[in-house]
């Protein structure tokens, strides 16, 4: 077999949710052919036929990941490899407007969104149509960064006006960062690692500084009371994973808190079902869905999808469930899930 390319990007750091050593670790403990590889390299796609498959687990605030990852990625693919994102992961990759056109095509369970590439049309809406609260979000970013609660006409038309003229920066902003976490901080001990933290973040804001100013478009969805927590749902093949998430005091957004809990009971029939029909319908081999929970009718809807996540939150539960609603005590490792995977259908 020819050598599986994982790509690093050298020019920066390795996240500490990077599933690059995770992929050099399985290779070689399995003694399976491999290359690290720089896919910015001017000579690696002259190189492709070297190689079988491709990995790249690359990063939503990374500018040239952004800009040309999808681009190399399809390349790789046409020229045969295996590749991992696949492109049916990848097109709509940190694009929540992509993601909700991909949700509504399935008729997936989503909240009511809406999006305006007018302002004039925007503004209509929301004075004579919308109803409040709703939850505006920018096309990109992460951890519930850009994510905010219009309570009132006065206020989504200010953002709108915001969103039709200078726009909004998509970068982590320190002040939120900071609130976020204390908010969710229960002890000194989460508090010391999460300080410890610290210089990862500075960098990943240095580059996620380039990211270029969102603007031109509104997008919003309706708000869905939950009952204080939201659910990271992943799936990987046949199996199913789960984290659930605390809201922040006095917020209404869980994601980037990092204050995780595994309540098996969270997980129903329906949010089951629901999981492994979207992934499949869609062809989504390894996703993460960001669920909220409908206080008033106990309904789990999709809000959000990536192909990235922290698998170390998702191991630590320990267990998977399967598409027949079965429990097996064995925990997931989703890098190496992806491994296993693409090997098997080659």
């Amino acid at each position: 077999m020819k050598p599986i390319a994982i790509c690093q990007n050298k020019r920066i750091f390795d996240h500490y949710t990077s599933w690059t050593p995770r992929f050099i670790k399985y290779c070689k403990d399995n003694n399976i052919p491999y290359e690290v590889v720089d896919c910015y390299s001017n000579k690696f796609i002259s190189e492709l036929e070297k190689y079988s498959v491709l990995l790249w687990h690359y990063q939503n605030f990374v500018i040239s990941d952004l800009l040309e990852a999808r681009n190399i990625i399809m390349a790789a693919y046409n020229r045969g490899l295996s590749v991992f994102p696949t492109p049916n992961l990848n097109w709509h990759f940190d694009d929540k407007i992509a993601e909700m056109y991909a949700f509504k095509s399935i008729k997936a369970p989503i909240p009511e969104s809406w999006v305006f590439y007018l302002e004039q049309d925007c503004i209509k809406w929301l004075k004579n149509k919308a109803k409040y609260p709703l939850v505006a979000k920018l096309r990109a970013g992460s951890g519930a960064n850009n994510v905010k609660l219009l309570k009132t006409s006065d206020e989504a038309i200010s953002y709108t006006k915001r969103m039709f003229s200078k726009g909004f920066d998509p970068s982590p902003s320190i002040g939120y960062k900071a609130y976020s976490k204390l908010q969710s901080t229960k002890n000194l001990r989460m508090l010391i690692n999460r300080v410890k933290k610290i210089p990862q973040f500075l960098s990943t804001r240095r580059h996620a500084k380039m990211m270029p100013i969102e603007k031109g478009y509104c997008y919003f969805q309706e708000f869905v009371p939950n009952d204080g927590y939201d659910l990271k749902v992943v799936v990987i093949g046949e199996k199913m994973t789960f984290c659930a998430r605390n809201v922040r005091k006095n917020d209404f957004r869980a994601s980037g808190g990092g204050d995780c809990y595994y309540d098996r009971n969270l997980i129903t029939n329906q949010i089951v079902d629901t999981a492994f029909e979207t992934a499949e319908k869609l062809g989504l081999s390894c996703v993460g869905f960001d669920f909220v929970v409908d206080k008033k009718t106990k309904t789990g809807k999709i809000i959000e999808m990536c192909y990235g996540f922290d698998y170390e939150v998702q191991r630590n539960l320990g267990a998977y469930i399967d598409r027949e609603h079965v429990w097996h005590e064995e925990p997931v490792i989703v890098p190496d899930e992806v491994i296993k995977n693409i090997l098997k259908d080659l």
